[in-house]
């Protein structure tokens, strides 16, 4: 009789001793593709192009997405067991992967649209080919004329040109907004110095040498404004603080939940350890 009921005994347990090895590995699998997505959002952050960063968001949201579909198998497991501390620590985890979930979504959008990025090469082949076009034209000027105010005011305008570049250049690493608003401002000021020669400049230079400065001016600035506005987004600054800061901090917050809930599972009725 003793004997039978420890048969049965063990043919009950049975099921419980699976389900925790099916929760342990469920937690080790979850915590893998935590470390995946983790290195696949830095990846998407720092990627020098398009491509690459929608290439490594994808990864990084099908890892999220093999997470929720673990944590689906995971608590079922746990609810049938029914331990009170295993119950508390999945919902500890599961608030903290809610909050670096909603992280991950913010900062794969902001990786991906790569503002800055697109800014300093819009700047530095656009930018620079028409600012060339518009120097080239100043000095073409310059050589049609032997009146010394003449030239110094085509100097003063390549002058401002150049300096602007350097001043757009500076405006697309910027992370603070009262920095980008005093650069903006310096700019503005440099481009009205340069319309103002161009101004004085009509009717007494070869008109059609003179339109083609004029042009290539005009051309120079529509670049700036759309280097300035993709600028302004700051989508790689912001992502890339966000990565190293807010989404680190999250990341060991729910590493750590995470394991204290495999700790709970197994120091269930037969530990692991």
């Amino acid at each position: 009789m003793g004997i039978t009921f420890v048969a049965l005994a063990g043919c009950n347990s049975e099921p419980a001793m699976v389900r925790q090895m099916q929760k342990e590995r469920l937690i080790s699998a979850i915590r893998q593709e935590l470390l995946e997505s983790a290195e696949e959002e830095k990846s998407a952050v720092l990627a020098m192009t398009d491509e690459e960063s929608q290439a490594f968001a994808q990864e990084s949201q099908r890892s999220a997405a093999e997470i929720n579909r673990l944590r689906g198998e995971l608590r079922p497991l746990i609810v049938a067991d029914g331990r009170p501390l295993e119950l508390e620590k999945l919902d500890a985890f599961d608030a903290t992967w809610a909050d670096l979930e909603k992280i991950d979504q913010r900062l794969l959008a902001l990786a991906v649209a790569n503002t800055n990025l697109k800014a300093a090469r819009l700047s530095a082949q656009e930018g620079a080919a028409a600012l060339d076009r518009f120097v080239t034209a100043l000095v073409s000027l310059e050589g049609n004329t032997s009146d010394p105010e003449t030239i110094r005011r085509f100097a003063r305008a390549s002058v401002g040109a150049l300096r602007l570049q350097s001043l757009l250049y500076a405006h697309i690493p910027t992370a603070d907004e009262a920095e980008m608003t005093r650069l903006e401002q310096r700019m503005s000021e440099l481009t009205t110095e340069v319309d103002r020669s161009l101004e004085s400049a009509a009717g007494q230079e070869p008109p059609a040498e003179l339109a083609a400065a004029v042009q290539a001016w005009q051309d120079y600035q529509r670049v700036v404004a759309d280097v300035v506005q993709l600028s302004r987004q700051n989508t790689d600054v912001i992502s890339f603080d966000v990565s190293i800061h807010e989404k680190r901090e999250a990341a060991k917050r729910c590493l750590a939940a995470l394991a204290a809930l495999l700790a709970a599972v197994e120091s269930g009725p037969w530990p692991s350890r």
